[in-house]
């Protein structure tokens, strides 16, 4: 991999010359109206980018991103109307959709919001600002628009593709390759595996529409001399509709994706235009079924699949896994790690636990069996932070972190295991590793038994069967270090002799690092190989405690769950 890095490097490095050389060289090569339409498109990119930062890279869908775009346009315009320099504007536009995105956002990406929220917000927003844009006309002049001055077609030209040159180089550098962007994959590729790695889902998500939202508007500011014209169409529902289509066009998560987009509808949209009239419409949207269709990852998937670039190496965009890891101060490994007191639970009318309570000392293995429904995944899922209790409350390390979201639990030092491995499919395992680590608490060597994931980067973790996606999740947990691990049936699929080398496995852990394991099991030779004190769950309730020998003795036990195994 430390290979790779280097000639990746020199390949952008190489192809960013490429494009400034050949944007340098545009104005000598193409006649008037094809570098008029270019310098559009080119703006029309840096849009369609802004946009693929929130749906492209963080999975918000947003239907109304042209409202910022229209912030950044009357902004420009409305300051040249006053006699101030443009900028003025540009620099309010953009502040003002700023603000806006965090508005949108924190209401959009709430907990309670649903995944068509983001939709109907900015729908509702892109509605409302053309509304705006028609009806207060002493500002915006109504439905005639802002007449804004060119500087000529050659200086636009070359404004604009410095502008929109700066602007990605700025982003790409900053942001989709620093933590951000490195958490805003994570969040999009698997949001509750970024959670339970410390990643605030809902944080990294506001932050990355904001961002987006900042260079919408600023392509908006860029636009406006260009346009001529700023009118409510500028920020209005058909120019939101457009840049959907040039982003899925040209395919998301990808920095040449918006702008391959943007060009080839922008420029086919007006040569159609003038051969076959409104006809052009109706192609354009046959164009555009056949590459949803047929290239769902639009033109950028379609030829890297033609040039065989593996998903998996795709999907990492241009974040960067193997950045410096961050460092948290972790509680003292002292008292009780996991204290639940009165733990109830009910879905509906249905009560799945009854007043439980369950206190794990720092560095215990405790294994929590009984039979199914008994709501031991319910239990450990309300201690991870998955679901929230109708009654009780939940302490790590002393902390009341009752109504601590999941991304703090686990910056509490927290991990967690789940009943079906969680990963990030779509990234190498080797790169799975490199995420993780890079999120660390207190990084960690994995053990050997699972170091062959640190060089396996020839295949995506989809690839992989389901003993090794299950071991693979447990050597990313190891690797982030944390303090208490929540492992749900961690033997499941495996075979007997796969799941008691995993019981050995999870014991030498317990032994070296001394963090407190908590697992559900119902193999009872991997509990007696794991199990420090067992404590048994019925009906929603606690029902025995003890070692592995003493709860097998119990009649009650037996009964319940156990049966004749002794």
């Amino acid at each position: 991999m430390h290979s790779v890095e280097p000639r990746l490097r020199l390949r952008r490095a190489l192809g960013f010359a490429a494009t400034v050389g050949v944007l340098g060289l545009a104005p000598f090569i193409l006649p008037p109206y094809p570098l008029a339409l270019l310098t559009l498109a080119l703006v029309y990119g840096l849009f369609a980018f802004g946009l693929d930062i929130a749906w492209g890279r963080t999975g918000i869908v947003s239907i109304g991103h042209a409202a910022f775009f229209g912030l950044g346009a009357y902004g420009w315009a409305i300051a040249e109307r006053q006699n101030l320099p443009g900028i003025v504007g540009a620099v309010g536009g953009i502040l003002i959709a700023v603000g806006v995105a965090v508005v949108i956002g924190s209401a959009g990406l709430g907990r309670r919001a649903l995944p068509s929220t983001m939709a109907i917000l900015t729908l509702a927003l892109t509605l409302l600002f053309e509304q705006l844009a028609r009806t207060w006309s002493d500002v915006t002049n109504g439905s005639n628009g802002i007449v804004v001055r060119s500087r000529g077609l050659i200086p636009d030209y070359y404004v604009t593709a410095a502008l929109v040159l700066l602007i990605v180089a700025v982003v790409w550098l900053f942001v989709l390759r620093g933590r951000l962007g490195r958490r805003a994959l994570a969040v999009n590729l698997n949001p509750d595996r970024a959670a339970h790695l410390g990643i605030d889902v809902r944080g990294t998500r506001l932050s990355m529409l904001v961002v987006s939202a900042a260079v919408a508007a600023a392509a908006g500011a860029i636009a406006a001399p260009v346009m001529g014209l700023v009118s409510p169409s500028a920020g209005g529902i058909m120019l939101s509709t457009q840049v959907l289509v040039w982003l899925a066009v040209g395919g998301r998560g990808t920095l040449i994706g918006a702008f391959a987009g943007a060009v080839i509808v922008t420029m086919g949209q007006q040569y159609l235009g003038e051969a076959i009239g409104s006809w052009y419409l109706l192609v354009l949207g046959v164009i555009f079924l056949i590459v949803v269709r047929f290239a769902p990852g639009g033109l950028v998937g379609l030829v890297r699949r033609v040039i065989r670039i593996p998903a998996y190496r795709a999907a990492r965009q241009d974040a960067r896994l193997s950045s410096p890891t961050r460092q948290r101060t972790l509680p003292a490994k002292k008292g009780f790690a996991v204290q639940a007191r009165d733990i109830s639970k009910s879905f509906g009318a249905t009560k799945v636990l009854l007043g439980i309570d369950l206190t794990v000392p720092a560095g215990e293995v405790l294994c929590l069996i009984g039979p199914n429904g008994a709501g031991k995944t319910t239990l450990l899922n309300i201690v991870a932070g998955d679901v929230a209790p109708t009654a009780g409350t939940v302490a790590i390390f002393g902390a009341d972190a009752t109504n601590w979201r999941i991304h703090r639990r686990a910056l509490a030092g927290m991990g967690k295991v789940f009943q079906i491995p969680s990963v990030f499919t779509e990234l190498s395992p080797a790169d799975n590793l490199r995420l993780a680590r890079s999120e660390a608490l207190q990084p960690r060597e994995v053990p050997a038994a699972l170091g062959r994931f640190e060089r396996d980067d020839a295949r995506s973790a989809a690839e992989l069967p389901l003993a090794d996606r299950r071991s693979l999740e447990l050597a990313m947990v190891l690797a982030w270090g944390p303090e208490v691990i929540i492992l749900d049936e961690p033997a499941a699929g495996l075979s007997h002799e796969e799941s008691v080398a995993l019981a050995r496995l999870l014991r030498s852990v317990a032994t070296e690092t001394g963090a407190t394991l908590v697992i559900i099991e119902h193999d009872m030779d991997i509990v007696r190989e794991l199990a420090d004190r067992v404590v048994v769950l019925a009906n929603g309730r606690f029902l025995a405690e003890g070692t592995m020998e003493e709860i097998a003795a119990r009649d009650d036990v037996k009964d319940a769950y156990l049966g004749a195994v002794t």
